[in-house]
C-alpha cells in the first residue's frame, strides 16, 4: 500500500540541540522546550538513531540536509523484523520533542530486501557458493587491493550469507539476466574462479543486527587468479563478449553522495542504470542518507530512485567516476522501485584495510615532444590529475624499463607538475606515471637525446681588446671532460678533476680573433661557446692644444696656467712639460683642461697625449717662450729750475715701439722692437705677430663650435 506523510518544515543547517544529552536522550516527553531540534549528525545523531530503535517497530532513522529526521515505523500489526532492542515505544515521544522529527509508517511489503538472498549479481555477475553446488548470485562491486596491496573484490557482505559462502566464482555474463539469460538464472554458467571471502559485515561487526556508527554491508573477495585481470570501471553490459569493453566509466575516486545529483549503477540482472539520490519530488526521503533495516540488520547509506532487484546486489554505485556505494538493498514507495546502497566510506572504514583500486589520470611530460633534444638538468614540466603523487624514472635507451632508481614529485592542484631532466648526457626513456596508495596510472614514456651544456670560456673576454699579446686560452667544463678548441684557435684539451682547462696560444697580430669551444661526453657533443676579441688595437690620434698655441711666447708671470685642449670623449689626457708629468684631465665633451704653476724664464716644451681602452697616442708637442719681464727705464734727475726738454716731433714714417701693456691693455707678443731698425723690418714683426694671435684667435673659435 501506499504510505503518506506530512511534509516536514525545512529548517535550514542545525546544530545540536541542547535538550539531547550526548550520553543518551534526554528530551523524551512532550514536556521539552518549544522548538526544540534534534541532531541530525555526528555523535549526537548516532545516540538518538540508537535511542530510536529501542522502539521494536522502528525499521530506520534517516535524515536530510536541511535538518530533519525522518523515523521509518512498522505499521501496527505487521511483523517487525527487529527483535535486539528492548521494546520501548518511544518514537512517537521523540517526535513529539522535536519539532524536526517526523514519523512514517510503513507496510510489511515496503520494507526494505536485500536484492540477493540466493540470487544477487553485481557489475559483472559472480556466484557464491561454499561447495560450488548450492550458493547466491551477486555483483562485483569495486575491483579493490587487500591491506598489502593484493588484487581483491567488493560486494555486498549480505552475499556471503554471514561467511557461509566462502567461495567466488565468475559467471558468465551471456547467461546472466542482464545478459540476455534467463530471469530464473537457468542459464547461469560459471567462467573463473575469483577467490576466496576474507572479510564480511553485514549490519553490525561480527554481522549483528548493528546500530548506529556501527551498520554496513560489504564482503571483501581476495582475488586468487592471477590470470584475473582487474580493470577499475564499472560496464554497462552492452558487449556481453567483453564487459570491459563496454564501459559506462571508470572509477577514479572515492567519495559521498551528494544529495540531488545523479547516479549510476550496475548488477547482473537489470544490468545498467541511473537516477538521481532521494529528493523531495521524488519520495519522503528528501535527500535523506543514514540508517535503515534491512532484514533486520542496519545499515548505514542513502536512497536513490532507480531499480534494483535480487542478482543487483553488491554492485557498483557512482558520482561521475567517484565510488559512493555498494546496491544493498531495494525498496517501494507510491508504486516506484528504490535502492537502498551501502554508503562505501563507512563500508570501506568496517573493512581491516582494504580500498577500491581506481583508475588514475595518467602522468605525462608535456613539455617537450618524444624525440627532442635536450641539455642535462634540463627543466622539463608535465601533467597529471590535480594533486596526484607523480613517479618518474630516467631509463638508458635499450635498457630493461625499471622504477627502482625513479624520484618522486606532486602535481599541483590544477595537475600541473615538474621534473629536473637526466643529470648525464646520453639516449633516454622518461617514463611517468600516477600512484596513490596501490594505484597507479597507465605508464608513458618519451624518448630524449641529452647533451652537456656548453663549456665555458673564462679569458679572454668577450668583446675586449688587449694591447699586449693574449698567450693563453682558458675555461671550465665537467671534470675530466674532452674540449675541443675551433676558430682562430683549433686543439684538444682536457679539463681537469675540478673541471678546469687552459690552452697556450701567441697570438700577437694586431686584430680581431674569434674562438670557440665545445665538450664531449658519452658521445654527446655540446653547442659552442665563442668568444671575440682584438689584439693589439690601433692607437687614438694625439690631442690638440688650443691654449698656448705652439711658437707662443709670454713675459714672465703672465703664462696661462690652464692648458686647454680638444680630444676624444672619455679619454685620460697626460701632460708632460719636458720629461715630468704635470698633470692628468678627461676629456669631456671633446675638450680637455689641467691647471699647472707658472713656467719659469725660458724655452719650454710641453707634450699631451690621450689614453683610450689602455692604448695610449703619440704625443701633441708644442714650444712656448717665456721672456723676462722689462725693466722700467730711470729717468735722469733734472736740475732745479731747468725745464724738461720736450720731445721731438716723431715721423709718422718711422715705426712705433710698442708699449707694455698697462692696466688691462695688450702684452708684449714677445717681439722686441728697435727703434733704429728699418721701417720695413717693423712691418714684418708685426704681420708674423699679428699672424700668431690670429692662429690662437681662430683655433680657439674651433673649440668653442
Amino acid at each position: 500500500m501506499k504510505s503518506s506523510i506530512t511534509r516536514v518544515a525545512r529548517l535550514g543547517a542545525l546544530g545540536v540541540a541542547s535538550a539531547l544529552a550526548f550520553g543518551g536522550v534526554a528530551a523524551t516527553s512532550a514536556t521539552a522546550a518549544e522548538g526544540a531540534v534534534a541532531p541530525t549528525e555526528g555523535d549526537a545523531f548516532k545516540t538518538l538513531a540508537l535511542e530510536l530503535f529501542k522502539d521494536e517497530a522502528v525499521t530506520g532513522v534517516l535524515h536530510d540536509g536541511d535538518g530533519n529526521i525522518i523515523v521509518q515505523r512498522l505499521e501496527e500489526g505487521a511483523d517487525s523484523a527487529s527483535a535486539k532492542f528492548d521494546a520501548s515505544a518511544v518514537a512517537a515521544e521523540i517526535a513529539k520533542a522535536y519539532e524536526n522529527v517526523e514519523v512514517v509508517p510503513v507496510s510489511a511489503d515496503e520494507l526494505a530486501k536485500p536484492t540477493a538472498s540466493t540470487d544477487v549479481v553485481g557489475g559483472a555477475g559472480i556466484f557464491l557458493t561454499s561447495d560450488g553446488q548450492d550458493g547466491g548470485l551477486c555483483s562485483v562491486g569495486f575491483p579493490a587491493w587487500t591491506p598489502d596491496g593484493k588484487p581483491a573484490v567488493l560486494t555486498a557482505g549480505h552475499c556471503t550469507s554471514d561467511g557461509a559462502f566462502d567461495r567466488v566464482f565468475l559467471t558468465d555474463p551471456k547467461g546472466d539476466t542482464a545478459g540476455g539469460g534467463a530471469e530464473d538464472n537457468s542459464t547461469i554458467s560459471v567462467t573463473h574462479e575469483l577467490g576466496t571471502e576474507a572479510f564480511t559485515q553485514f549490519g553490525g561487526a561480527g554481522n549483528t543486527a548493528g546500530e548506529p556508527g556501527n551498520a554496513t554491508d560489504v564482503a571483501a573477495i581476495d582475488v586468487t587468479n592471477d590470470a584475473l585481470a582487474l580493470i577499475p570501471g564499472m560496464t554497462n553490459w552492452e558487449n556481453t563478449d567483453d564487459l570491459s569493453a563496454s564501459l559506462a566509466t571508470k572509477i577514479t575516486g572515492v567519495g559521498e553522495a551528494e544529495f540531488g545529483q545523479t547516479i549510476q549503477r550496475s548488477g547482473r540482472t537489470t544490468g545498467y542504470s541511473s537516477g538521481p539520490v532521494d529528493t523531495d519530488d521524488i519520495n519522503p526521503y528528501l535527500e535523506y542518507e543514514g540508517y535503515l533495516e534491512v532484514e533486520g540488520r542496519l545499515v548505514k547509506g542513502f536512497a536513490a530512485q532507480t531499480e534494483v532487484i535480487p542478482g543487483d546486489s553488491g554492485g557498483t554505485v557512482l558520482q561521475g567516476s567517484t565510488a559512493v556505494g555498494i546496491a544493498s538493498a531495494t525498496f517501494t514507495f507510491n508504486g516506484e522501485e528504490h535502492m537502498w546502497a551501502a554508503d562505501l566510506k563507512a563500508a570501506l572504514e568496517a573493512t581491516p584495510g582494504y580500498t577500491v583500486k581506481l583508475d588514475l589520470p595518467e602522468a605525462k611530460v608535456t613539455s617537450i615532444d618524444s624525440g627532442e633534444n635536450i641539455s642535462w638538468n634540463a627543466e622539463l614540466s608535465g601533467t597529471a590529475g590535480a594533486n596526484a603523487e607523480v613517479e618518474y624514472a630516467f631509463v638508458k635507451q635499450g635498457a630493461k624499463a625499471s622504477w627502482e632508481n625513479s624520484a618522486k614529485t606532486k602535481a599541483d592542484g590544477e595537475g600541473n607538475w615538474k621534473l629536473t631532466g637526466p643529470a648525464t648526457p646520453g639516449d633516454y626513456t622518461i617514463y611517468a606515471r600516477s600512484t596513490s596508495g596501490f594505484n597507479t596510472s597507465d605508464v608513458t614514456s618519451i624518448d630524449v637525446q641529452v647533451f652537456p651544456t656548453a663549456p665555458g670560456i673564462t679569458s679572454p673576454e668577450n668583446g675586449k681588446t688587449y694591447t699586449d699579446p693574449v698567450t693563453k686560452i682558458t675555461g671550465n667544463a665537467a671534470p675530466n671532460t674532452e674540449v675541443t678548441l675551433s676558430g682562430d684557435v683549433n686543439a684538444k684539451v682536457t679539463s681537469d678533476a675540478d673541471g678546469n682547462w687552459s690552452h697556450s696560444v701567441d697570438l700577437a697580430d694586431r686584430r680581431e680573433y674569434t674562438v670557440s669551444a665545445q665538450q664531449t661526453i658519452n658521445g654527446k657533443t655540446s653547442d659552442r661557446t665563442t668568444v671575440t676579441f682584438t689584439v693589439g688595437a690601433a692607437a687614438p690620434a694625439a690631442p690638440e692644444f688650443i691654449n698656448p698655441v705652439d711658437g707662443g711666447s709670454y713675459v714672465e708671470g703672465q703664462v696661462p696656467t690652464t692648458i686647454t685642449g680638444t680630444g676624444t670623449n672619455g679619454a685620460t689626457v697626460e701632460l708632460r712639460v719636458g720629461d715630468k708629468v704635470v698633470g692628468t684631465g678627461t676629456v669631456d665633451a671633446n675638450v680637455w683642461s689641467i691647471k699647472i704653476e707658472q713656467l719659469p724664464v725660458g724655452e719650454h716644451k710641453l707634450a699631451a697625449r690621450q689614453i683610450v681602452d689602455g692604448v695610449a697616442s703619440t704625443d701633441a708637442v708644442i714650444t712656448i717662450t717665456v721672456t723676462a719681464a722689462p725693466q722700467e727705464p730711470q729717468q735722469p734727475e733734472q736740475p732745479q729750475g731747468e725745464e724738461s726738454p720736450t720731445p721731438a716731433p716723431q715721423d709718422p714714417q718711422q715705426p712705433q715701439k710698442p708699449e707694455q701693456e698697462q692696466d688691462g691693455k695688450l702684452a708684449p707678443t714677445g717681439a722686441e722692437f728697435n727703434a733704429t731698425a728699418p721701417i720695413a723690418m717693423g712691418l714684418g714683426l708685426a704681420v708674423v705677430a699679428g699672424g700668431v694671435l690670429l692662429i690662437a684667435r681662430r683655433r680657439q673659435l674651433n673649440s668653442e663650435r
